[in-house]
């Protein structure tokens, strides 16, 4: 051992940990293929939107292959770097410039001026699902003032006020249905005028969430350009909900260097949906997916994916609770890598802090980041120039949705990433040039074995099955 050395590093780990220098923070870049490039080494990233308190709990996560956890200030920054994990900080309200711009835009300059030296420091996030809560924000509100029109309604002496008033409110209501939200909005206020009183929420209302979407998109805009001018060092990220146009999503992508969104589809069920496209089914995930690419080209996309049950977040009834089940791990593992092969860089797990820990739905999660830790190697590895061809054999389905494969070339070797999004099982050939005959392929998740015929190789693939498959003698 070299002492001399080994002392120097002492003592400037001691610098670091008084805040006096930071020679050890994270340099983060990305690939010109979009995946993370840290420290000079290509990183699949894993995350969850948790840090947790128990620290045998933090360490669980850690020994499982995650590399990414939410972090809100620099005690939590220190639990992650003691870790060897890295932090993103959510930011919050402090990025939105559009309203109490000087207050706010003095918070986001000590936030990021304070933690940007930070060695565990990886990434910046904006505002979640800031775009679609323009929307969801007026749809709760109005919801709630539909209630609160009734009950002063029936509570009216007035019978004749009473009656006008309540023709009044289904007419609002028709409008709405109607899609004409800027009248359905004049005469949801004209009813609290009627009534003599104040709307609680003025000049909220479905009519006007494209004018407070495009004032929220030029305050995001200007916090954007500051984090990035204070500290150009970390991406900014930026969550969206599986909702809203391409159009406005790419908009909104400007204020930010990656982008994703969440997408929760388990259960498939009429009591929840969260997808919004005519396909709910898990593969949504991947449709997902590409929508983020869309939307933001030539940007990273980081997905955020079920790390819960509905049940766990919302009250049901009983009968409905018990539909509203958690994931298992064949499901989970399918949209994963259902994200993976529609171009997905990261993936973040929303929802673990509402779950116990030790559930089977946690030590899913936690088997899935092992598993992806093993395979970095592939994960991170570039895509093929050329895509991975699919044939399936005759079945008796549609095949209008079935097996996706993608290629990963590692050390010179062909790897196959795929997933069979259809309902029922397949036989699948994969070819691509880089296939030499004979060569035994072997499944890193099921164990299955194929060898390479005529320029094609063929697995079976039940329904929502993952694969994950290089040359037999090939690390991992």
């Amino acid at each position: 051992m070299n002492i001399r050395h080994t002392g120097v590093k002492w003592f400037l780990g001691l610098l670091c940990g008084l805040g006096m220098v930071n020679l050890f923070a994270a340099e983060f870049r990305t690939d010109s293929d979009g995946m993370a490039l840290v420290n000079g080494k290509r990183v699949f990233i894993l995350g969850l939107y948790e840090n947790p308190e128990d620290d045998g709990v933090l360490d669980r996560i850690a020994a499982s292959g995650y590399n990414l956890l939410h972090a809100k200030d620099r005690s939590a920054l220190d639990r992650l770097h003691s870790r060897n994990l890295w932090g993103i900080v959510e930011l919050g309200g402090l990025a939105d410039l559009s309203e109490q711009q000087e207050q706010r835009e003095e918070s986001l300059k000590n936030l990021v001026t304070g933690l940007r030296d930070h060695p565990a420091l990886l990434a910046w996030e904006m505002p979640d699902e800031a775009l679609w809560n323009c929307w969801y924000g007026a749809e709760l509100w109005r919801a709630e003032e539909r209630r609160l029109h009734r009950e002063r309604i029936t509570a009216l002496e007035d019978r004749t006020l009473a009656a006008e008033l309540k023709a009044m409110r289904e007419e609002a209501d028709r409008l709405y249905a109607d899609a004409e939200y800027v009248r359905g909005d004049e005469m949801a206020d004209a009813i609290w005028q009627k009534l003599g009183e104040a709307s609680p929420r003025p000049g909220y209302g479905f009519g006007n969430a494209p004018e407070r979407a495009a004032r929220l998109l030029e305050g995001l805009k200007a916090a954007y350009g500051l984090i990035r001018e204070l500290d150009p060092g970390h991406p900014v990220c930026m969550n969206h909900a599986p909702r809203n146009s391409i159009e406005d999503l790419a908009a909104y992508g400007q204020a930010a260097d990656i982008v994703g969104c969440d997408i929760y589809p388990v259960p498939v069920s009429p009591h929840v949906r969260h997808s919004d496209l005519v396909n709910r089914d898990l593969s949504c995930v991947g449709d997902y997916t590409r929508r983020m690419q869309a939307s933001a080209p030539g940007k990273p996309v980081w997905m955020v994916l079920q790390g819960f049950g509905w049940a766990d977040i919302h009250k049901y009834a009983p009968e409905i609770a018990r539909e509203m089940r958690r994931p298992n791990l064949w499901e989970t593992r399918f949209m994963a890598y259902d994200a993976i092969v529609h171009g997905a860089r990261g993936l973040v797990y929303w929802g673990t802090a509402f779950i116990e820990k030790d559930s089977a739905l946690f030590s899913d999660l936690m088997a899935l980041g092992q598993e992806i830790q093993r395979l970095q190697p592939v994960l991170s590895a570039p895509d093929t120039k050329e895509p991975v061809k699919v044939a399936l054999a005759p079945a008796n389905g549609s095949q209008e949705r079935a097996a996706v494969g993608l290629g990963k070339e590692v050390d010179g070797n062909l790897w196959i990433i795929a997933v069979n999004e259809d309902s029922i099982p397949h036989r699948v050939t994969f070819s691509h040039p880089m296939l030499r005959e004979e060569e035994a392929f072997t499944c890193r998740i099921s164990g299955r074995e194929a060898v390479v015929r005529q320029g094609g190789i063929t697995f079976s693939m039940r329904p929502k099955e993952s694969l994950v498959a290089g040359p037999r003698a090939a690390q991992p």
